[in-house]
């Protein structure tokens, strides 16, 4: 069977995706951190410990691999360096390319995970973005990726090492649905990329107007309301979100698949959710009250699947409703694993 090798294995996408893949015929190998007991792995999943700073430990990891998923990554900032992010991240990447092309390898395809936050999403410069968009981030997080993206590309001009890079956006499990569009989580997110200033992907939004969190409603303190945000056209706020099902399956796609080869996707849900759309289902589903908060500034940000649609069959399922049922209830879905304390949205 090929061995397919799954960094970042303990995370939101990773861990879901090992699940899948050890059930689909593959043998799987798990990199994770060294120490890091988030959850135990299936039996049938081998693990390697491996630090992204380490690459005597990845080059152990990556050894007899034909497929390398690279998805481990610092997303935000938090207490380090803008030298110790950047040497996870993107020397991080280098070190797992290295030990992708060294003495008899194996690998054959070599999967990246990148984020739709390359392109910017607090001032797109198109109404629906295509693996053709201009990419100018506007954070460590965004810009750490672009240059790993490059990585990879020279990777396959320098030691022909075949690629895919996958541009994910927004990827949520089903049981961190429900956090989303309540004002609790409305405020977070406002106050979060606030305080961030110019270290937040969205300050180029923010920026123009200070204190968004202010202009919300004040609610009752028994309830945690679903919000809807609302820009001065009347249109609400839209996020792109992605059911981490959808991610897994499109990720999937690219490990077989020849019209994978050497390209990239944006690999995201079957459309943008409104928080129109958000609020409402969160206050039919979990019996609660809607309120409208009306912002100077708006945020919309939609990318399009149409080229992972035609290449690779790549068709999501799950929108925000189906997502949050299959969360919760008599409708719990098995086919993912649950993980934390409730969604946020990237900060970094």
């Amino acid at each position: 069977m090929t061995l397919v090798c799954v960094t970042g294995a303990a995370g939101r996408v990773g861990s879901t995706l090992v699940r899948r893949l050890s059930t689909g015929g593959y043998d799987v190998r798990a990199v994770v951190r060294p120490g890091n007991k988030k959850f135990p792995m299936p039996s049938e999943v081998e693990t390697a410990e491996a630090d992204l700073t380490d690459g005597r430990a990845l080059r152990t990891a990556v050894e007899g691999a034909a497929v390398v998923i690279h998805l481990a990554a610092q997303m935000p900032l938090g207490d380090s360096t803008v030298e110790e992010y950047y040497d996870i991240n993107v020397l991080g990447t280098l070190r797992v390319l290295e030990a992708s092309v060294g003495a008899g390898r194996t690998v054959r395809r070599f999967i990246y995970a990148s984020t739709d936050n390359t392109y910017g999403p607090a001032d797109p410069n198109v109404m629906s973005l295509t693996e053709e968009s201009e990419q100018f981030p506007g954070d460590y997080y965004g810009t750490s990726k672009v240059l790993c993206e490059h990585l990879v590309r020279n990777y396959r001009k320098i030691h022909g090492l075949q690629y895919t890079i996958l541009r994910y956006g927004s990827v949520l499990a089903p049981n961190e649905a429900g956090s989303l569009f309540r004002m609790s989580w409305v405020r977070g997110f406002l106050e979060t990329h606030s305080a961030l200033g110019p270290r937040s992907n969205l300050w180029p939004l923010f920026k123009l107007a200070h204190g968004l969190a202010t202009l919300l409603p004040a609610p009752d303190q028994a309830d945690d309301p679903a919000v809807c945000l609302v820009g001065p056209d009347g249109a609400p706020w839209s996020i792109h979100l992605t059911d981490v099902r959808d991610t897994v399956e499109g990720t999937i796609r690219c490990i077989e698949s020849p019209a994978a080869a050497n390209e990239c996707f944006n690999i995201v849900g079957p459309r943008a959710t409104s928080f129109a759309e958000g609020a409402k289902v969160i206050a039919k589903h979990r019996d609660t009250t809607l309120l409208n908060a009306h912002m100077p500034v708006r945020l919309a940000f939609e990318l399009s699947n149409a080229k992972a649609e035609r290449l690779l069959g790549y068709r999501p399922r799950y929108d925000f409703e189906s997502t949050l049922l299959a969360g919760s209830g008599d409708t719990r879905a098995t086919d993912y694993v649950p993980v934390g304390a409730g969604w946020t949205a990237p900060t970094s």
